[in-house]
C-alpha cells in the first residue's frame, strides 16, 4: 500500500461538474493587514479637531472599508462606551449627541482603539486612532 505519495491539498479546491469534470487547487493567501479577516488594528490618522461624524463618514466612503451603518465602541477609563450606533433606534437616539463632538471631547486620546461593527464585515474592525496636528 502506498500512502503520502503526493502533495496534500494545500488550501482550496474548486470542483466544477457542469459540462464534464474540472478541478484545480490553489493556495489562498491572506494579507496580514486585511480589514475583513485580520484582528490587527487598522491605523487611521486624523486631524486633532476631527469629529465623530467625520470618522464615520470616512469609514463609509473610503473604498477599502465601505461600511453601511457602523457602530463604534471603545474603552474609556476602564469602561465600555458606545460612541455611536445607528442600527438600534434607542441607542442611536442616545448617542446621536456624540456626532458633532470632537474625538478628544468625547474622551479619546492618541493611540486609542475603537471597535467598529458593521453588517458588511464578518468580524468587528479594530481601529487605532492617531491625531496629527498638520494634515496634508
Amino acid at each position: 500500500l502506498v500512502s503520502s505519495c503526493c502533495n496534500p491539498l494545500n488550501n482550496y479546491m474548486v470542483f466544477n461538474d457542469t459540462d464534464g469534470l474540472y478541478t484545480y487547487t490553489f493556495e489562498a493567501e491572506r494579507k496580514d493587514d486585511c480589514a475583513a479577516c485580520s484582528q490587527r488594528p487598522q491605523v487611521l490618522t486624523f486631524p486633532e479637531d476631527v469629529t465623530l461624524k467625520s470618522v464615520i463618514d470616512f469609514l463609509m466612503e473610503t473604498p477599502s472599508y465601505q461600511l453601511k451603518a457602523p457602530g463604534l465602541t471603545t474603552m474609556i477609563n476602564g469602561k465600555n462606551k458606545t460612541l455611536y450606533m445607528q442600527s438600534v433606534k434607542s441607542i442611536e437616539e442616545r448617542t446621536r449627541e456624540n456626532l458633532p463632538k470632537r474625538l478628544k471631547d468625547i474622551g479619546l486620546v492618541d493611540g486609542q482603539e475603537i471597535v467598529v461593527a458593521d453588517a458588511t464585515t464578518p468580524k468587528p474592525l479594530i481601529v487605532k486612532i492617531h491625531f496629527s496636528s498638520d494634515m496634508e
